[in-house]
């Protein structure tokens, strides 16, 4: 690499600090913003000039190959073709500025699966992974003449161009069966078969008029859990599931990443055993993982980040964990506190589902069983299909920049791994 590149990359952060980014200024580039197929200047952090001067070297100019370096994300590659504001990168990028190689052909020789091997064998670090900059001048380059390495990265652009294109529409059609189902699951627990009338509730604004509107508080018996004291050994791996936020995935509670002992229901009795068919709700999480629901398939305990609905009254679970997602959004909106709102008990007993007789609840836990089992058979041939795509532009990739195919003559719709 180093015969054919300059490697540079920011060695700490020089004292930077968060407390130090501006609302406008110079593009401070971290990983994700060169995660896509495009570079994202605009969602960024922005530093002063001062210190965007301090590191000429990593002034970024078109051209440039970044190489993510450190964290989950170390390999991915991108390169730098328009410019649209001055911009540097953070720490975790390095910038690859070519010598004597075009930068497009660098940029898929750093993509190939060869290379991508050979970053897993060198990365280290305690923890996180992470890539030093003598690493990457040790990568090795294959060096066809410059005309060939044009040949290769104009090839390349189209073939995973139109690849990438397919992926895309792959995502859409994803991202249109997932929102067709949701708006399935808010149509099938508020207005069923019947007509649909306004009620009082702001963000549901209308429902079956012949069904109740009952309270969660009165028609569930809810409950929580907390977390036994960590240092003490004789409370894990017993016979009891110890169930987690990140154990909830919208469906049945099948298996959980802990368990607990008799010792610690016994030592905590906040932790009490929940009858299977109990409704799981995530109070507390990051990203998405608030609002998340989940069946007990067992009996289980739980943290304190999930409340716990057992039936009593005229709401069956089933029906109920299909309404919390139909209408997640509207109930996560609701969380209070400062820095990172949550959810209570005393928040969900508050809510108020529309409700069928429970005859109709059944038949409409039976459609919306059976049109989820339809729509997770479509998802997981697009996941497949996605996966195969993925699979062959890296394969495509790695065949054109290794000279097992001819570009001037082949066509990567008719390549094979």
């Amino acid at each position: 690499m180093d015969r054919v590149a300059t490697v540079n990359a920011r060695i700490g952060w020089k004292a930077l600090t968060a407390a130090e980014y501006q609302p406008e200024g110079y593009a401070f580039l971290s990983t994700p913003n060169i995660k896509g197929g495009e570079i994202d200047f605009f969602n960024v952090n922005y530093i002063t000039e001062f210190r965007y001067e301090e590191s000429p070297e990593l002034r970024l100019r078109p051209g440039d190959v970044l190489l993510a370096k450190d964290g989950n994300t170390l390999g991915i590659v991108n390169i730098i073709r328009d410019l649209p504001r001055p911009a540097t990168v953070n720490g975790s990028i390095a910038v690859i500025r070519s010598t004597g190689i075009e930068p497009s052909y660098l940029r898929y020789v750093l993509a190939s699966r060869t290379t991508q091997e050979t970053i897993n064998m060198l990365k280290s670090g305690m923890g996180v992974p992470h890539l030093f900059q003598w690493d990457i001048n040790r990568l090795p380059v294959p060096l066809p003449p410059l005309e060939e390495q044009r040949r290769i990265a104009d090839f390349l652009e189209a073939e995973t161009n139109r690849i990438n294109d397919l992926l895309h529409r792959t995502a859409s059609q994803l991202a249109l069966l997932q929102e067709q189902f949701h708006e399935t699951m808010r149509f099938w627990t508020t207005v069923g078969n019947g007509e649909a009338s306004p009620t009082k509730i702001s963000w549901m604004p209308k429902m079956n008029p012949n069904w109740s509107l009952l309270k969660v508080g009165h028609q569930f018996v809810t409950g929580s859990g907390t977390t036994p004291t960590s240092t003490v050994a004789e409370y894990f791996d017993g016979p009891h599931w110890w169930v987690n936020s990140g154990d909830l995935n919208d469906g049945e509670v099948t298996s959980s990443e802990k368990t607990i002992t008799d010792r610690a229901l016994n030592d905590f009795p906040a932790l009490k055993l929940h009858n299977r068919g109990s409704l799981v709700i995530a109070m507390y999480g990051q990203g998405a993982t608030k609002g998340k629901v989940g069946l007990l398939t067992k009996q289980a305990c739980v943290n304190q980040a999930c409340c716990v609905l057992s039936a009593t009254g005229k709401i069956s679970t089933q029906y109920a964990r299909y309404w919390f997602r139909a209408h997640k959004e509207s109930v996560v909106a609701l969380a209070q506190g400062a820095g990172q709102p949550n959810l209570s008990q005393e928040l969900v007993k508050s809510l108020w589902i529309p409700t069928p007789a429970m005859a109709e609840q059944q038949e409409i836990v039976f459609h919306l069983t059976r049109g989820e089992e339809q729509i997770s058979r479509k998802v997981q041939l697009l996941r497949e299909r996605e996966t195969l795509l993925a699979e062959r532009r890296q394969a495509l990739i790695t065949a054109a920049v290794t000279g097992q195919i001819d570009v001037s003559t082949a066509s990567g719709r008719g390549i094979e791994e």
